[in-house]
Parts: C-alpha cells; structure tokens; sequence
C-alpha cells in the first residue's frame, strides 16, 4: 500500500518548557513536508499549552491539536505516547518525531518508498551519536541503541513511523506499549523476548514493541535521512525532571554527570547556547576551546543549522 504526506500525523512530546526554543525545529519540518503535526503537553505550564494552542490555530491545519496527557508530572516518552494511542486514533499509521529534529530538505519520499516493504520505518541519529549498537554485555537498550551486535533492528524511538494494524496487533497479543521498559511483563512475554535472544534488564521507549513486531513476523526498517538532523537531548536538557548544581553554581540535568553521557552533554548544552543567544537576537557564541576535530565539526554543524532556523523562522 502506498502512503501518502497527508496520511501521517507527527506525535510531538513538548516536556515542561522547551517549547519557545524547540518549536523552531517543528516549523522545519512543516516546511519542507505534507505532513501533520500533533502537539502532545506531558508536564507543561499553562502558559506553554496556551503557546501551543495559539501555534495550532496559526498553522492552517498542519498542527491538528495541542494535547494534554498530563499537567502534574512529567510522564515518561512512551507512557505519554501510549496515552495518545489510547485517546486518538489517525487512521493508517501512529507517527511520532522528537522535538529536537529539524529538516534541511523534503524528507518523507524515501520513508514513503521504504513503507511500501516494510511495516514500520524509523530514523533519527544523534549529532553526538558515534555508534548506535548496544555494546557487549550491556544491560540495556537505550534510546540510542538502534541496533544489537548480530545486527537485529531494535530502531529508534526519536522518528517512527508504524503501521497502525500491525501495531495494535502485537502490543494486543503481548500486553506491551512504548512505555514497557521491562519491569511489569507477563512471563508470556519474557518468555517470547527470551526466545529472541533479546532480553535485557531495561528497554527504552518502544524497543520491546520493536522487537515483538518482528517475532510476529513484521518488518521493521531503520534509515537515517542526510535532511533530518537530530540534535538528541535537547529537551532533556532544557528542562529536565531533576537538577545537580554544575560548576558556578548553574544548575543542569542530572544525567550530565552519568558515564558515558559527555558528548551529549557537550552537544546539549552549547545548541542551547545557540538557541538562547540568537533568540533573543544576540550573535552565536563560539565552541569552547580545546575539543578534538570530530566534536568541533559537529559544534559547527550545529550552529550553522540552529542559525538557519531562527533566520528563516524566527519571526513566527
């Protein structure tokens, strides 16, 4: 079955107050797509829905809603997404698209293509990313493990697009959703995950759903589009759910002191930078000094990208 742009509607999870900053990436991807968008609140002030809502109306039907699924707490990504599931249905597919990716150039033909093969299509490598395999003896699949040292697909959670059918057919079949991280399965289904060969303590949001597709025999596909740039954390970073005082008393996400966690961190906190000068029409501050020839060049990609979106979509 061919798809089309207007057939896919983009879940996008907006987080406390990322909004002003991230919304930016949004009308990128408008532009150079058919496709809709839906705005989904998950722990946002009053304030930031009224901004959402006031988006929605101004997009001349791009923006279909701005959703509430929950005021009080920040939910985790696949909970929230699993109660967008369960409050709306948008025919043919379910779509979801971090907030921090923005488009370059039209993107959806090679995912229309790909879907002609296949029942699910995902994308979004990190700048930060340097290898999207979960390594050896690793406990877990984390949102940037795409795939497993034989080569199994896990996917991405960051840009999804899935057959709606086959989608409900096996999170039906195994009880599972995008939230399922591992804790709380029925033995059933560890047992099918077991069978795999994919178990593992954790899973991030909708890797179990992943892998549960492809034993029921459907196809799942990762393709990373040279027009879709992910900057990867950026909401975390904005506005997480908990802080740590970082060096001159500044306070920072938690997770920037976690192993493992210093390119994303670096990427994270300078496309802030980058976000907050040139909103507030000030110039692009520098990449610190010191960094090895890889990360400079990514720094670079960044501000270079980051000034291109507040140019041209600055003044909405």
């Amino acid at each position: 079955m061919t798809s089309t742009d207007d057939q896919l509607v983009f879940n996008i999870v907006w987080t406390g107050t990322v909004f002003p900053y991230l919304r930016y990436f949004t009308d990128s991807l408008i532009d150079h797509s058919g496709a809709r968008f839906r705005f989904v609140a998950n722990g946002c002030p009053p304030d930031q829905v009224a901004l959402m809502e006031d988006a929605a109306a101004q997009s001349e039907g791009r923006v279909v809603e701005a959703l509430v699924v929950s005021t009080d707490a920040m939910l985790r990504h696949g909970d929230a997404l699993d109660l967008v599931r369960a409050a709306r249905d948008d025919g043919e597919f379910f779509c979801l698209m971090d907030p921090d990716i923005l488009a370059t150039a039209p993107f959806l033909a090679e995912f229309h293509a790909l879907l002609e093969e296949c029942d699910v299509v995902t994308s979004g490598t990190e700048v930060w990313s340097e290898d999207n395999v979960v390594p050896a003896g690793h406990p877990g699949v984390a949102g940037e493990h795409f795939f497993d040292q034989d080569g199994y697909v896990f996917g991405s959670p960051h840009m999804a697009i899935y057959r709606a059918g086959p989608l409900a057919e096996t999170t039906a079949r195994w009880g599972v959703g995008f939230g399922s991280g591992g804790v709380g399965l029925s033995d059933k289904t560890r047992s099918q995950l077991a069978a795999a060969d994919r178990e593992f303590v954790l899973y991030d949001t909708g890797k179990i759903v992943n892998i549960l597709l492809q034993e029921d025999g459907f196809t799942l596909r990762h393709f990373d589009h040279p027009a879709l740039v992910h900057i990867g954390g950026m909401a975390h970073f904005l506005s997480p759910p908990s802080y740590v005082e970082g060096e001159g008393g500044e306070l920072e996400p938690d997770w920037s002191e976690w192993s493992g966690m210093e390119a994303r961190y670096a990427v994270a906190r300078y496309t802030a930078a980058v976000l907050r000068e040139l909103s507030a029409g000030r110039p692009a501050p520098a990449p610190p000094d010191g960094l090895d020839p890889t990360m400079e060049e990514r720094l670079g990609v960044v501000r270079r990208e980051i000034a291109t979106l507040i140019d041209r979509y600055g003044s909405t």
